[in-house]
């Protein structure tokens, strides 16, 4: 399961709450103000109406600290990160921010580090924006905190002209897969079909995705969709094993070039008696999502057990927007779970 974003504010949008000012004086500045990035320029795509800079300091410094979960995992080894920040700066200016992470022990003891960045006028054609830059790694066990640096530098001039944006790190914990046949290769075996006709269907299979299309990087032979009718559903259901506290639902999504038909998944949490205490839900992709591209996008959610879940039911659905064949795809369905407590 992947943890939530461990950044407080890497946004911006709350000026600089959440981050503390160690060295100089960070400045928010709005998209479009007169001689900075616009809405438009290179940048985050789901950018907000802000990112921080430099001010007019020669260095700027931010720093924000985070405690960490899954100390047990951690200490296995078993623990992955993803550290990532939209960098840039102005021009034909080297003004540049750099993003680093250290990995702290219980006493405060550096563990391990990761540097983003600086990203230099070249790299960015010494066009003014911000370029992603992100580095994965294995969480050094012993960690227990994890510290985040933002280190903008002037180059020259008066204006300190790094920029930064969209800060994360997030954190990924393995789990078991508690699905059966979670990507086809075993026909349907394992799966309900509770409504209509769905199909299994080879990659390459003339008019569908290939084995090099958009999809799981592992994938199999394999993967599910809808047939020929309106409506496919199929469905699975499996017992939770006791004390289990988060969730991990994900699932490759997709169809057919431009056409919108699409598949979904729900994971509904049951009780003893069979009533529903909770439901997690995934996609559609739509085919804007996809770039009007044949394939399947990955999906995910997760969060906390219900309390009261004893089974958790999870369910496909393809569903056809036009023409006779019903294109929503789903393949490599994953529903896991770690102990609660972790």
């Amino acid at each position: 399961m992947q943890t939530q974003n461990l950044i407080v504010n890497g946004t911006f949008e709350a000026s600089t709450s959440g981050w503390t000012t160690v060295e100089g004086a960070a400045a928010v500045i709005a998209y479009g103000t007169a001689g900075y990035p616009t809405p438009t320029s290179p940048g985050p795509a789901d950018r907000g109406g802000s990112f921080a800079g430099g001010g007019t300091t020669a260095r700027t410094r931010l720093r924000q600290q985070a405690t960490l979960p899954f100390p047990a995992q951690i200490d296995a080894g078993t623990v992955t990160f993803e550290l990532a920040g939209w960098l840039g700066g102005y021009a034909d200016q080297d003004d540049g921010a750099r993003l680093s992470l250290e990995f702290l022990s219980a006493a405060g003891l550096p563990l391990g580090v990761c540097v983003l960045g600086p990203v230099t006028a070249a790299e960015r054609g010494n066009v003014t924006g911000l370029l992603r830059r992100a580095q994965s790694g294995v969480v050094p066990p012993g960690s227990r905190a994890a510290r985040t640096v933002l280190l903008f530098t002037r180059d020259g001039g008066t204006s300190n002209d790094g920029y930064a944006d969209s800060i994360s790190l997030v954190l990924t914990v393995p789990t078991a897969n508690l699905l059966a046949n979670p990507g086809a290769d075993n026909g349907t075996s394992g799966w309900t079909v509770a409504e209509g006709a769905p199909v299994v269907i080879a990659y390459g299979t003339a008019g569908y995705p290939t084995p090099t299309s958009p999809g799981p990087p592992d994938r199999g032979a394999n993967f599910f969709g809808g047939g020929s009718v309106a409506r496919s559903r199929l469905a699975q259901t499996v017992t939770l094993p006791a004390g289990a506290g988060s969730f991990e639902f994900a699932a490759y999504l997709g169809g057919y070039a431009d056409q919108n038909d699409t598949a979904t998944g729900t994971a509904t949490f049951l009780n003893s008696t069979g009533g529903s205490v909770g439901v997690a839900s995934l996609g559609p992709v739509t085919a804007a999502d996809r770039g009007n591209v044949t394939g399947l996008l990955r999906r995910a959610t997760g969060g906390a057990v219900p309390a009261g879940a004893r089974t958790v039911r999870v369910e496909l659905l393809f569903t056809r927007s036009g023409g006779t064949s019903n294109d929503g795809y789903a393949d490599a369905i994953h529903f896991g779970v770690t102990p609660g407590g972790s």
